[in-house]
């Protein structure tokens, strides 16, 4: 009997063993800026919203699928990063709770700098509510005086959402219900008017408005960390072989003791 149950025990942690490849195998993380060619160089604008300086409303940012060439396959977005803003001054270390803040993530067939006035023609079929409550949002405002600050404005996301960028452009929509203080982010406006850009933004200044107050080339420099989807075959195929060697143990047990 003893021997049964070590044998049992065993077995079951063979399974387990396979639960937990099928859970998070494969998960490897990387990381994209946007907009591309920012990790080492400062943007040339700061921005305060939409979780700073008292603001109070809701927030859209689009960014251009082209920005997210490097994908493969589609991925999960888990975490958001943000920078402190260098050209701003000195800010210093910051540790701020907001009450309040609603985040979604969208695929979009808005553009940058083309985005609708009406917030709800922007938010695409697979809008996912990724955070909901409140959020604490810290820095130690550290890197070269001159910029750019370390990505350590983070953000991580209670409900990951899968992105394909060759379904259309990356839509962040922010509500904020009860304000906050932080500081200037690091942000990139547009210096080529009539090539365009990858970013923008558009916003108001009640969170249930409908449509915007304003909009501008304007958009927070953005760090995406994602994790890789696993492929099917093979996270099912680490647990079939698992299940497997526990049948095979269990059966060479019973040949012994019969």
């Amino acid at each position: 009997m003893v021997a049964a149950t070590v044998i049992k025990k065993i077995s079951m942690a063979v399974v387990s063993s396979g639960i937990i490849a099928l859970s998070t195998g494969g998960l490897a993380q990387a990381a994209i800026i946007v907009p591309n060619g920012l990790e080492a160089t400062e943007g040339n604008i700061n921005n305060g919203w939409p979780f700073g300086l008292g603001f109070q409303g809701r927030y859209q940012q689009v960014y251009s699928a082209s920005e997210f060439a490097s994908l493969s396959v589609p991925q999960l977005i888990s975490q958001i990063t943000f920078r402190p803003d260098s050209d701003f001054g000195n800010q210093g270390a910051f540790s701020s709770t907001l009450s309040n803040i609603l985040i979604n993530l969208s695929t979009t067939t808005s553009t940058p700098d083309n985005l609708s006035s009406i917030f709800a023609n922007n938010v695409g079929a697979d809008n996912v509510t990724v955070y909901s409550g409140s959020l604490l949002l810290e820095s130690a405002d550290e890197g070269p005086d001159a910029g750019p600050k370390n990505f350590d404005i983070v953000i991580n996301l209670q409900n990951p959402f899968l992105y394909d960028p060759t379904k259309g452009n990356l839509l962040l929509d922010v509500k904020n219900f009860a304000g906050g203080n932080t500081i200037q982010f690091d942000a990139q406006g547009n210096l080529d008017i009539i090539n365009g850009d990858s970013v923008s933004r558009q916003w108001s200044f009640d969170p249930n408005f409908a449509t915007a107050n304003g909009q501008d080339t304007i958009g927070l420099v953005t760090k995406f960390t994602f994790k890789s989807v696993p492929e099917p075959s093979t996270a099912l195929g680490t647990l079939a072989i698992s299940v497997w060697g526990a049948a095979l143990l269990k059966r060479k047990h019973q040949k012994k003791t019969t």
